[in-house]
């Protein structure tokens, strides 16, 4: 018996209206992961270089960028400089699924009137909220990363510690915990993705002040410029806290642990390094 007979389909459930609601967004977090995954294979051999500065500071064994990148080729040859990429390439596209998703909702929340544009203070409060939403998708991903980046060469015959990002997961967890394990520098991370005010306000002070094409976007040279100018303010305001964050990361997994946290991890790296501690690597990352 047919109990439908006499009803109206609900038009929302047609085919077609579901694939336009689902499509966009399956397109865009296709398209987020491919961009990502060309970002992280272009970038990565900077952050590798970037993070075995941070974590070795001004007295470890590399004297600086270009010593830290030949003794890694010779050491380990270029497959040493894309150690720990596996996590960052395809943790990426959902690092940036959930950043931008959260950054619209928080908008949203945050500037209730959609016939008015944010203002600039907006803008980069809903970036800094973003940036705290976001790290508890990028806390566990950076910590394999970091680990697997700072295994160096060894003898002959010796294993590393870390035979890959699954084997890295199931050590710290068995260790530690879920939480203890794959959080650990999260309040690191937290601090460090709050300059994501920085990124977003950056890029929207440059688009607001450079000029425009006549349909009121930018050329490519402005948005190049945009982008520049949204990087760097990033960078620029967060560095320390990358370095602590990784060092926080990367510490052997042994008790009792050299850094207990953020304060501890500073004080350490100040007592040892001064304020050029706090900088480290950042030749790379510029």
């Amino acid at each position: 018996m047919n109990t439908n007979h006499g009803k109206k389909r609900d038009p929302s459930l047609d085919d077609g209206s579901v694939r336009s609601i689902v499509w966009p967004r399956l397109r865009n977090f296709i398209g987020g992961s491919l961009s990502g995954m060309a970002n992280t294979l272009a970038g990565h051999p900077f952050d590798t270089l970037k993070v075995r500065m941070q974590t070795e500071g001004t007295k470890g064994r590399f004297k600086g960028p270009i010593d830290c990148l030949k003794q890694t080729v010779r050491q380990e040859g270029f497959r040493g400089l894309y150690k720990g990429v596996t996590p960052p390439l395809f943790g990426m596209g959902i690092i940036n699924s959930c950043m931008f998703g959260s950054l619209h909702f928080v908008k949203d929340v945050i500037h209730k009137d959609p016939h008015t544009p944010l203002t600039l203070p907006e803008i980069m409060v809903s970036g800094a909220i973003t940036g705290w939403i976001v790290s508890l998708v990028v806390t566990p991903i950076d910590q394999v990363k970091a680990r697997l980046q700072v295994q160096y060469a060894l003898p002959p015959g010796v294993k590393p510690q870390y035979s890959g990002p699954i084997d890295c997961i199931q050590q710290l967890i068995r260790n530690n915990g879920v939480i203890g394990g794959m959080y650990k520098g999260w309040f690191a991370t937290v601090l460090q993705r709050t300059s994501l005010w920085a990124y977003f306000g950056g890029y929207e002070l440059a688009r607001r002040v450079l000029p425009k094409r006549e349909d009121g976007t930018l050329g490519v040279g402005a948005s190049f410029l945009a982008g520049g100018a949204a990087g760097t303010g990033f960078w620029l305001t967060n560095y320390p806290f990358d370095v602590i964050k990784n060092r926080l990361m990367s510490q052997p997994d042994v008790k009792p642990r050299k850094y207990d946290g953020v304060i501890d991890c500073a004080k350490k790296i100040y007592k040892v390094d001064g304020i050029k501690g706090f900088f480290r690597g950042f030749t790379p990352t510029a």
